[in-house]
């Protein structure tokens, strides 16, 4: 079994301004930089993406990168809550006062984290990003809140929605890890400083985080009887195929459809654009690079060692069950 930080040492951890990421953070943007390493991008999986004159691969990578920024933000604002409220009623968590201390520190630390991605976007296209306007890519379909409510609804008897979040958020640490160990890109340059400052102070919280995922998932979901398991895992693995799938209303698409708003030399190439995203449904080393080991160890050792999580492959990709 995977041994998560105590919620004492978490809350200790989260006391120490060594831990604590930042929401202070000054900005001093360069736009001839690129936001992101080249295989966090969409295109970068297909043969379009070569065909690409430089300037606009590093526009690109520049809007993909408010994009991830955004999807930060969409899960902290309409995930966590959702999630965590409801589960620090349920009676296993009740009586845990210092883990319900830790979620406490946590919601309040998401909130200044959608604050601090959000102020890194309006600095660099303000145009994008006017005052009120947080979200431009990742503005939620129906389907999406319909699935964040529902999620939010049933988390004290079904908290199927913690393996994913628990998925994210460590995913989420894997983005800085890779930028301190190398900031230089392959065909752009170094990663924008301020961008990689965000994601690193954003790192700090994120690693108490993945812990307090992990004593939730064990209380309510490992600790509830087999048939509400089995029933968790079954709703987790319908709701995969819907996460994984591009469309062409979802954010990659928006961000072909900004790229060539920008520049509009793009314009009879859109469509090619798009059905390149679409594509990626496809595309197995675009699905593997979604979910798999190297950026959510925690994770993945956790669905290791839930049985009712067997034959999850089929489902995700990347998954290699060990």
């Amino acid at each position: 079994m995977i041994e998560w930080l105590t919620p004492e040492k978490i809350n200790a951890l989260a006391a120490d301004p060594r831990h604590q990421g930042r929401a202070d953070l000054a900005f001093d943007i360069d736009r001839r930089a690129p936001l992101l390493p080249e295989h966090y991008t969409m295109l970068y999986y297909t043969p379009v993406y070569a065909s690409l004159h430089y300037e606009h691969r590093l526009r690109y990578n520049q809007l993909s990168g408010l994009r991830v920024n955004e999807f930060v933000m969409m899960f902290e604002a309409d995930l966590v809550e959702q999630l965590l409220q409801p589960l620090s009623q349920h009676p296993r968590v009740v009586g845990a006062p210092e883990l319900l201390r830790a979620i406490d520190t946590m919601i309040a630390e998401e909130r200044s984290h959608y604050a601090l991605f959000a102020a890194y976007n309006r600095a660099y296209r303000p145009d994008l990003y006017p005052a009120g306007k947080d979200r431009v890519f990742s503005a939620t379909p129906a389907w999406t809140k319909a699935f964040f409510w529902t999620a939010g609804a049933l988390a004290s008897r079904l908290a199927f929605a913690m393996w994913y979040l628990m998925a994210m958020e460590e995913s989420s640490i894997a983005l800085p890890r890779e930028m301190q160990r190398d900031p230089l890109t392959d065909a752009f340059g170094p990663i924008e400083k301020s961008f990689m400052a965000v994601h690193v102070e954003h790192m700090k919280d994120e690693a108490r985080h993945v812990h307090i995922d992990g004593h939730l998932i064990d209380l309510v979901i490992s600790g509830a009887p087999p048939w509400r398991r089995r029933l968790n895992a079954r709703l987790f693995k319908s709701m995969l195929p819907a996460c994984l799938r591009p469309t062409r209303g979802g954010s990659g698409v928006r961000v072909v459809r900004q790229l060539v708003r920008d520049m509009p030399e793009l314009q009879d190439r859109e469509e090619e654009l798009v059905r390149a995203i679409l594509s990626l449904k496809d595309n197995r080393a675009f699905q593997e690079s979604l979910f798999n080991r190297r950026i959510m160890p925690m994770t993945f050792r956790l669905f290791d060692q839930t049985s009712e999580l067997a034959g999850m492959d089929k489902h995700m990709v990347g998954y290699d069950r060990r």
